[in-house]
């Protein structure tokens, strides 16, 4: 599975949106799609997030280490270079 957080991809246009409410629009989406993978039970989700300076990855981060059945790493540089991260999801049985 892979999730796109580009801002591009989530919204029509980010005209009337503050890099604040950005970022809180990608979390948001990134949270949703993290608890939708685990309840449909998928093991790997891919969260593509771009270069940039890093802060949607740092925050990423930190909301991946909330939950205790997950691991991330950065994704294959071959498919994405350094612009996603991989999730793998342990599923409790």
């Amino acid at each position: 599975m892979e999730v796109d957080l580009h801002i591009n991809q989530l919204v029509k246009s980010t005209k009337n949106l503050s890099s604040h409410e950005m970022l809180n629009l990608q979390l948001d989406t990134a949270k949703r799609q993290l608890e939708f993978a685990m309840r449909k039970r998928i093991q790997k989700v891919v969260f593509i997030h771009g270069v940039g300076e890093g802060v949607l990855k740092e925050e990423l981060y930190y909301l991946f280490r909330k939950y205790e059945n997950v691991k991330y790493y950065d994704a294959d540089y071959q498919n994405y270079g350094l612009g996603a991260t991989e999730v793998y999801i342990f599923q409790n049985n």
